[in-house]
């Protein structure tokens, strides 16, 4: 997230959305170690299904619908058991059969924190047709999504114009609940649901070119910890789905009322799945309360992912 230590946010009433909002200092901790990067995939499999925001088919399933409840309260179950009172957002989805696997406030809004520098990639190279970018710009689109690197989000955020970024990236992949931030240059308070992450997540990997998908796929394979501002990465997806492909944007901050923390990425061989988990925990706890809680409810998703044929 940004490197400045405190920031005041003033943000205007929405769906679950407070009118101010303060940024503070974050708990900058050790970094974690535990986990060991592996290698993306070279290549997405071809698909020919085309995304959308919200809607999602169950149709080929491989679980029941009991199955699938039990899977989202297990998920959910594990985050509120480390930290009581959090607000889970949940979506996994599996690309191999378009089944919604599990789901908990799908269509709920929630800040994106530093998950919005996805949509910052994906809008520079849009806008460029598509076409692969010049190393410079390649290396930037890296740093800012392994590292979560702020300066390069401000930069791209102020070239493509600011908010504008999110409401062309919102047309293009019609998401439906996707909305910028009241206040422009707050990027981090740009508001997104799980489904629509889902969709985000579907349209990169069905739908952009491999010229210009293949920059983001690395910059998201390739995450490191601590972050560019000192924060551990490992987390939620990466620390709770050890061994296995990750294409992987996390995000964190602090506002008035509750802490926020998000992991969502490609998961599984092939980057089968997408995982998304979205929280808005009590304000008062820590950090690392937090990465174990996201760690707990993205471990409660293994066996699904490991074990499906």
């Amino acid at each position: 997230m940004r490197g400045m230590k405190w920031r005041v946010v003033l943000a205007g009433v929405g769906a679950g959305v407070a009118t101010a909002v303060v940024v503070t200092s974050l708990t900058i901790g050790k970094a974690d170690t535990g986990s060991v990067p592996v290698a993306a995939p070279s290549a997405l499999p071809s698909t020919s299904t085309t995304p959308s925001a919200t809607s999602v088919s169950t149709t080929h399933s491989t679980l029941t619908a009991d199955e699938r409840t039990r899977l989202a309260a297990a998920a959910t179950g594990a985050v509120t058991h480390e930290v009581s009172g959090t607000t889970v957002g949940l979506a996994l989805y599996d690309t191999a059969t378009g089944e919604l696997l599990a789901s908990a406030n799908g269509d709920r809004q929630f800040y994106t924190a530093s998950v919005v520098k996805l949509l910052m990639a994906l809008d520079v190279l849009h806008t460029g047709g598509w076409h692969a970018p010049s190393d410079a710009q390649r290396e930037r689109i890296v740093e800012m999504l392994s590292l979560s690197d702020d300066g390069a989000a401000e930069s791209f955020w102020n070239s493509g114009g600011r908010g504008s970024i999110v409401t062309r990236m919102a047309d293009l992949m019609n998401l439906e609940n996707t909305q910028p931030p009241r206040i422009s240059d707050q990027w981090e308070m740009t508001r997104t649901t799980p489904n629509d992450l889902v969709a985000i997540y579907r349209y990169l990997a069905t739908e952009v070119p491999p010229e210009a998908r293949q920059p983001i796929l690395d910059g998201l394979a390739a995450i490191r910890t601590p972050a560019a501002d000192g924060f551990p990465q490992y987390f939620g997806i990466p620390d709770g789905l050890p061994g296995l492909p990750r294409a992987v944007k996390q995000g964190w901050m602090e506002i008035s009322r509750a802490v926020v923390l998000n992991t969502t990425g490609l998961v599984g061989p092939g980057y089968r799945y997408v995982a998304v988990l979205l929280t808005e925990l009590p304000l008062g706890t820590s950090f690392g309360e937090g990465r174990a809680a996201l760690t707990a409810g993205i471990s409660a998703l293994r066996p699904t992912v490991s074990e499906l044929p």
